[in-house]
């Protein structure tokens, strides 16, 4: 992260505040935020604020010219590297586009047409229209989605935070071109708009501030949109105390169930605030959480328990969620999570519980700036919904006053019956009479334990208190150990990054037992590898990691696994020697290897509640007869419950050893520090080295072969959408096309892709169209992925095959290949931002044998592609070879 400076406030000429922050980065972010969310729309609206974020991307001469929108916006930007997107929510719709700085004037002038005033062509309105109801059809076939909206809707029953932001059917079938522009006139005015810029704005004679300043004033001040005050009318204002509270029960097409419960809570201004903030820490936030440690490590009845706060800008709710393995098992759930707020409301927290959610509290905003996109989002919230620039200080402040006497009142105060709703997701096969769940049993469970409503106190507000080619050194220590390290003397965070080859492709080529028993373990590790040493607990683990604000993790792939860590400066000493101890003497104790399993096993089971990702499970299946890239990194049902500790010990043992090891450090970490902590490491593997078994050589994988013959494959769920994965084999991480064909991804990929223009902007087809790929140390695989409505299977097919094969015919333009490698270029410098994509990047890289390219060495190899090269790929991977299709809906 680089050194930010003092933001600075300016004011365009019709009265819109602009943010100016500087910041020495290789990428740049521009916001535009608008004060108008779906809590803003009319009876009859429901959905237009959403709806206007797509219109809005739309020509904006469209409706004078009469052509249909071409993505001519997302093309000028995608074109210089940018890239573009918008999201809309209760209360605000932001645009955002993030470039590489070098491009940020440009990228400025492209985006800034957006603020033209703009009048919708109906051709595009309607085509768009169908677009969202793809969309809306998408999330009503995701579990998670459909769970949150019902516990909103149960916890806000009157306020607009109740509806979905998307809309409804109804009101999106019966909305008008003049009457989306009538919300339009009326929301996206001066007064309700801002903007935030963060990148390098301070040059020596401060030429760079001016210019984009007056690009700025030329497209978003008054000559473009007249000085108007915004209007924000008055919202409902819906007691957060019930006689009865709201219990629900939602069937839906999972295998297990979920049960989720809310309290209301005031606005984020309200005093009590930062104590109900650590409060919801403290109950639901991360493995030390109460909740997590009661119903998860010491009962064993859930796979995962999690919780927050959701306070946007009106009075929000404390949320809590926990997942069973079955129906039967929920009121063994329900009624010790009821125990566990009502023992917090009579003991409070314990100074240990505090002093580890403060930290996290207190670190959140140091690593949102480690990009130049989470430094303008949060600038954005502090400023316009907010209000103030200090909030975040001040509010750090009223967090370090709240001690366990005030948790305590804060829990007795909003913990209880009269604010609380309750939603259980349940397995549809369970709707039957005789599985039914007794929901009524659960709100009396509930009334009993939990304090009866007292009268509601009134509101009170507290008074406020007055880029270029990155320096990475690449050595290696004595004991074989690769190492690349990455100093960064400004960012407040370090991350170590530690990788071997190994994952779902050796566990499989190589297994100690057998393929079927052996496959997934290197899931199981990465799910067990942080859960104790010789010498710490799992707990005394995560006391040490979460006490400090850290993340430590355990990952695994097709191609590899490995150990992560991310922490603030400070904490390097403690941190990296845990890191240490960790990487190398993991005790895979027998009871958190049960526990893995439980989460392992329920993502199983679960795997055929989520369309999409079944429809790539069998895709890979059909497409890789055998090598392990076909089957799912999981493992199965038999294998995981046949997982031991002494299985994840071997493994780790063959794997962990210094000659496979590359390690990667990026941050604020001072030479002699690194090689001390570095010195230490490498000792104690060769001392584990010298005591283990000789290293036996990496398995040869044998490539998939060529299919000789198209493959289909479907499985029919009755759902909303049908999702169609269409593709074949694909290239290597060392192949040597593989540039091209990224490329010939992002042709085919973006707002201003071939796929997105001619499937979902000119037909409706869908609201997702992309293409997929994946890369392997053997040939992986490369194809194009579409949701959409069961009745627009065929025409989808058709669709996406005739955008490949005018591509392999024709090629692309030279507008597409300009585009296309910009947005390569631009992508990376946005994507190395932080310390562990740089620390995740280069170790990876380093693991895999990967010659590293310079911005420089990788724009020229870039920037040879030509048109002919593209058609070539096209025709080899997409057009030429027999094509597995997987159909799953």
């Amino acid at each position: 992260m680089a050194k930010f400076h003092p933001t600075e406030q300016l004011v365009l000429s019709n009265g819109i505040p602009v943010i100016l922050q500087h910041s020495d980065t290789a990428a740049a972010a521009t916001y535009w935020w608008v004060r108008a969310g779906s809590a803003d729309e009319r009876p009859s609206e429901e959905g237009f604020a959403h709806f206007l974020e797509h219109m809005l991307f739309k020509d904006a001469a469209a409706k004078e010219t009469g052509v249909a929108s071409s993505g001519q916006l997302a093309r000028a930007i995608e074109s210089l590297g940018g890239d573009i997107n918008a999201y809309t929510s209760f209360d605000q719709t932001v645009y955002h586009v993030t470039c590489a700085s070098h491009h940020w004037e440009k990228v400025i002038e492209e985006f800034g047409a957006m603020a033209k005033p703009q009048r919708f062509l109906k051709s595009d309105f309607e085509r768009e229209r169908e677009v969202i109801l793809e969309e809306l059809r998408k999330n009503e076939d995701s579990p998670g989605r459909q769970l949150f909206q019902s516990l909103f809707t149960a916890t806000f029953k009157k306020h607009p935070y109740g509806r979905p932001v998307i809309g409804f059917v109804k009101t999106l079938k019966d909305a008008t071109v003049g009457t989306l522009e009538a919300f339009y006139r009326r929301q996206y005015v001066s007064g309700k708009m801002g903007l935030i810029l963060v990148g390098p704005l301070d040059d020596a004679n401060g030429e760079r501030k001016k210019s984009i300043m007056k690009s700025l004033e030329r497209h978003f001040g008054s000559r473009a949109i007249p000085k108007k005050e915004g209007v924000f009318a008055p919202r409902v204002v819906e007691s957060a105390l019930r006689s009865q509270a709201d219990f629900r029960t939602v069937h839906f097409d999972v295998k297990t169930p979920t049960l989720s419960i809310s309290f209301r809570v005031p606005e984020l201004n309200h005093a009590d605030i930062p104590a109900i903030d650590l409060l919801s820490g403290i109950l639901g936030m991360g493995e030390l959480s109460r909740l997590y440690q009661k119903l998860f490590y010491e009962m064993g009845i859930v796979s995962d328990t999690s919780g927050g706060l959701y306070v946007p800008k009106d009075p929000g709710m404390i949320y809590f969620m926990a997942e069973a393995d079955s129906v039967e098992k929920l009121p063994e759930i329900y009624k010790p999570l009821f125990a566990e707020l009502v023992r917090i409301q009579n003991e409070g927290p314990t100074p240990e519980e505090l002093a580890r959610v403060l930290a996290n509290a207190e670190s959140e905003r140091l690593y949102a700036t480690q990009t130049a996109d989470g430094t303008a989002g949060r600038l954005g919230f502090l400023k316009y919904i907010m209000g103030d620039l200090e909030f975040d200080r001040r509010y750090i402040e009223d967090l370090k006053e709240v001690d366990s006497e005030r948790i305590r009142q804060v829990a007795r105060e909003y913990l209880h019956y009269g604010r609380m709703a309750a939603v259980v997701m349940l397995p549809k096969d369970q709707a039957k009479a005789e599985h039914k769940f007794d929901i009524q049993a659960m709100r009396e469970e509930a009334q009993k334990q939990l304090p009866v409503p007292v009268k509601e106190k009134a509101v009170t507000v507290k008074k406020k208190k007055n880029a270029s080619d990155l320096p990475i050194e690449y050595f290696t220590l004595p004991s074989g150990i690769r190492v690349a390290f990455n100093e960064r003397s400004h960012s407040h965070v370090f991350s170590i990054h530690a990788s071997v080859l190994g994952g779902l492709r050796l566990e499989l080529a190589q297994p100690f037992e057998s393929k079927e028993k052996d496959w997934g373990v290197s899931h199981m590790m990465s799910l067990t590898w942080t859960k104790g040493t010789s010498r710490r607990s799992a707990r005394e683990i995560s006391s040490i990691v979460e006490g400090a604000a850290a993340g430590l993790d355990g990952f695994s792939g097709r191609n590899s696994v490995g150990l992560a860590l991310t922490g603030l400066n400070r904490d390097w000493t403690k941190l990296s020697d845990l890191f240490s101890e960790v990487l190398i003497d993991p005790a895979f104790p027998d009871s958190e290897v049960a526990h893995s399993k439980r989460v392992a096993l329920d993502s199983l089971r679960s795997l055929e509640d989520h369309t999409s990702q079944l429809c790539s499970k069998l895709f890979l299946e059909t497409l890789f007869e055998n090598h392990p890239y076909g089957r799912i990194t999981l493992g199965s049902m038999e294998s995981v419950e046949a997982m031991s500790s002494a299985k994840l010990k071997a493994f780790h043992r063959a794997w962990i050893r210094p000659e496979r090891l590359s390690l990667a450090i990026s941050g604020a970490i001072r030479r002699p520090v690194l090689e001390l902590w570095l010195k230490q490491l490498d000792e104690r593997l060769t001392e584990l080295k010298a005591k283990s078994e000789p290293w036996s050589e990496l398995a040869e994988i044998s490539e998939e072969s060529d299919l000789v013959a198209p493959r289909w494959v479907e499985r029919a769920l009755g759902r909303e959408q049908t999702h169609i994965l269409v593709g074949g084999l694909g290239t290597r991480v060392h192949g040597d096309d593989r540039y091209d064909l990224r490329l010939l991804q992002n042709i085919l990929g973006g707002q201003s892709g071939r796929l997105f223009i001619e499937l979902r902007e000119k037909k409706s087809l869908a609201y997702t169209v992309a293409p997929t790929s994946f890369e392997g140390v053997e040939r992986g695989y490369v194809g194009t992925y579409i949701a959409c409505s069961p009745s627009k299977k065929q025409e989808a097919l058709e669709g996406i095959a005739k955008v490949l094969e005018t591509l392999a015919a024709k090629g692309p333009t030279s507008a597409e290949m300009d585009r296309a490698r910009e947005f390569f270029l631009g992508r990376r410098a946005m994507d190395l931002q932080s310390d562990s994509a740089i620390a995740s990047s280069f170790g990876l890289e380093q693991l895999y044998g990967i010659q590293h390219l310079g911005e420089s060495e990788l724009a020229q190899r870039i920037r040879k592609i030509s048109g002919k090269d593209i058609q070539r790929i096209c025709k080899k991977y997409l057009i030429e070879p027999h094509r597995v299709t997987s159909v799953v809906g």
